[in-house]
């Protein structure tokens, strides 16, 4: 079988065509050629399932590439679209040899008479015209581009008996090719089975290629698993009878990744709130031109580097130059080496005045 994530049910009927296969060699009745059309159909109804699993697949890629300029995530999409259209175009080529075998049977579906039809008119086609080696190039050429458009390697699909656990030891299989193996004295629905397993397997490699890619786009994105809720106030100290203002909003943080945060270009300590990680700024804030109302604008440059995401900001704040307000608690005259209440205070630095 072509190996990676086999569901159960694959395995099973990956086993029951080998064991058939093995079955076939002893000539037995039409009971066996009965369960290869069994398979035929079974194999047929889990390739529509895996198709619309890889669109689903596919689809999910393209929606997150739209939401993202992240040129990894367009990447993983272009990529996707290529695998799909790679196993569109692979397993339109093997249906169409599909009908030719059927047609070389007389009928262009699948009966009783192709069940019962014991005959070598397919093997022959397949071994001794040219349509076989075209089939084993089209299977070993769908493999190959589909490493190269996602960078894994993926087994052969068109495997001679020495791939084979079971048959690599066995002296009458040792010497034959994929083609020869698989078509060898093989009656045409099993010839039909052998072909849709190969279906099978190029759907199987094809879910292993989108998976690969999704998880790609789906590494960029940084998920978020730990929440906090807080509020930007104008101000953190406010007079009784004054408006407190603020803006309230939700910060959240990844578990999985270690935020690296930087101002001006310096790398800030993380300090840890509830499970989200901060970087600590703190310094001196400095004068310079003040306007009329003793203001001055500045800015700080923040940056926060998340895997391979890095955001970036200019960060405005306002210093407020200082000035000392002296006050005396005596109306309205003072008087010398007598005892007089002086009250100075600095409004600006608020709390911070000592």
């Amino acid at each position: 079988m072509a190996g990676g994530k086999e569901t159960p049910r694959q395995k099973m009927i990956g086993m029951m065509y080998l064991v058939l296969t093995a079955l076939l060699a002893l000539q037995v009745s039409n009971a066996v050629l009965e369960k290869f059309a069994i398979i035929n159909v079974t194999l047929e109804g889990v390739i529509e399932e895996n198709k619309k699993k890889s669109g689903e697949t596919l689809a999910k890629i393209v929606e997150n590439a739209g939401k993202s300029d992240n040129p990894k995530i367009t990447q993983a999409k272009e990529k996707a679209q290529k695998v799909r259209e790679l196993t569109s175009n692979t397993l339109k080529a093997i249906d169409d040899i599909k009908v030719q075998m059927m047609k070389t049977s007389g009928t262009d579906k699948i009966d009783e008479k192709l069940v019962n039809d014991h005959s070598s008119k397919v093997a022959s086609m397949m071994i001794q015209s040219p349509v076989g080696k075209k089939y084993q190039e089209l299977l070993e050429n769908f493999t190959n581009e589909l490493g190269k458009i996602t960078g894994e390697k993926y087994p052969t699909i068109a495997k001679a008996p020495k791939d084979f656990e079971i048959f690599k030891e066995d002296k009458d299989h040792a010497n034959k090719d994929f083609i020869t193996f698989t078509f060898e004295n093989t009656p045409v629905i099993a010839a039909l089975a052998s072909v849709t397993e190969h279906q099978s397997q190029v759907l199987e490699q094809e879910a292993l290629a989108l998976e690969k890619l999704a998880a790609d786009a789906d590494a960029v994105n940084i998920k978020f698993d730990k929440y906090i809720l807080m509020a930007r106030a104008k101000s953190s100290v406010v007079a009784a009878g004054s408006k407190y203002e603020a803006e309230m909003f939700i910060t959240g943080s990844s578990s999985a990744i270690s935020p690296e945060m930087y101002k001006d270009g310096a790398k800030l300590p993380l300090i840890d709130a509830e499970g989200v990680k901060m970087g600590k700024v703190e310094f001196t804030a400095s004068g310079g031109a003040y306007d009329k109302e003793n203001k001055v604008r500045k800015t700080y440059h923040g940056k926060a580097i998340l895997g391979d995401k890095v955001i970036e900001q200019d960060i405005e704040y306002f210093v407020v130059k200082p000035v000392i307000r002296v006050t005396t608690g005596n109306a309205p005259k003072l008087y010398m080496n007598c005892g007089n209440n002086v009250m100075i205070e600095v409004p600006t630095l608020g709390t911070n005045y000592n």
